[in-house]
């Protein structure tokens, strides 16, 4: 049986990854077109036990990649041409082949950074779909913003020939700071209650947006829209966070026609087709002109 779900791809917030699992094999998707099946025969219980602390992902070998329906054999494990292998990937491509996509979240705990004065939800740090994935937490919570070199956010200062550093860098600084000299991080429920305490409001960017000077505030909304077209693809966001968001997404149309297909919802189909349809055509404008 094929178990299929989607969760989070964290730290730092990327995306959120389309998983299909077996006991033996997994295929995996950022974007819903292109896959990575990925195959072990060592048995999670197992692996724990050869390998303690160590993530139990890290079992598996690439086997083949599913690039927009076509299977290709991949990797240079000696068993990746095996019956059981290729048997395990033909299932999969099988069951991709008709799969309705996104696929529902299962990583429903979350671990958040914690806002060092009033001890609210500051930054998502992790998630867990099974309680076992919670021991491989670091010991010191700290949020990492997706590094510049994957994400370009244009710094809107004059520089006068002086080197500024990244938003992105200067964001994840702003957070260290807030999350003050001893970070503390607890886990969270969707219900926002957590392990200890009140009922919280989780932001629903995975990240707080009220800063307390316009430095930080700008720097975080300007991560936050650059980021937009990855936010669109979590389940359960507000509808007007939505809506800002794909206004947002929209200034950068190729990331739009990425990850589209596992968007949950969408509030205005109209910008967002246009945005594809921008993208289409830039593409083959560049082609062209080649």
């Amino acid at each position: 049986m094929i178990k299929t779900y989607s969760r989070r791809l964290l730290s730092p917030f990327v995306g959120v990854v389309q998983v299909a699992e077996m006991p033996e094999a997994r295929a995996l998707s950022l974007d819903g077109r292109n896959w990575e099946v990925q195959y072990t025969k060592v048995s999670e219980a197992q692996f724990r036990i050869q390998n303690p602390g160590v993530d139990p992902k890290l079992r598996f070998f690439l086997a083949a990649t599913i690039e927009n329906g076509t299977v290709k054999t991949r990797g240079r494990h000696p068993r990746v041409t095996s019956d059981p292998v290729c048997a395990a990937i033909d299932q999969l491509h099988a069951a991709l082949s008709t799969a309705r996509l996104p696929f529902d979240a299962a990583d429903e705990h979350e671990y958040w950074l914690l806002d060092a004065a009033e001890g609210a939800p500051l930054a998502l740090l992790q998630t867990c779909v099974v309680p076992g994935e919670r021991d491989l937490l670091p010991r010191q919570p700290s949020w990492v913003a997706m590094p510049a070199s994957q994400l370009a956010i244009p710094s809107a200062e004059g520089t006068d020939g002086f080197y500024v550093p990244p938003v992105n860098y200067r964001l994840e600084r702003a957070v260290e700071q807030r999350a003050g000299s001893r970070p503390r991080a607890n886990w969270l429920q969707p219900d926002c209650t957590g392990d200890v305490g009140p009922p919280r409001t989780l932001p629903p960017c995975l990240l707080r947006e009220d800063w307390p000077n316009e430095e930080q505030r700008n720097l975080c909304e300007r991560y936050i829209n650059r980021l937009a077209p990855r936010l669109l693809m979590l389940h359960g966001l507000p509808r007007d966070t939505r809506r800002q968001l794909e206004i947002a997404a929209c200034d950068h149309v190729f990331d739009v026609d990425r990850f589209h297909a596992v968007y949950p919802e969408v509030v205005d189909d109209g910008i967002l087709k246009a945005a594809r349809v921008e993208a289409k055509l830039r593409s083959r404008n560049s082609r062209d002109g080649s």
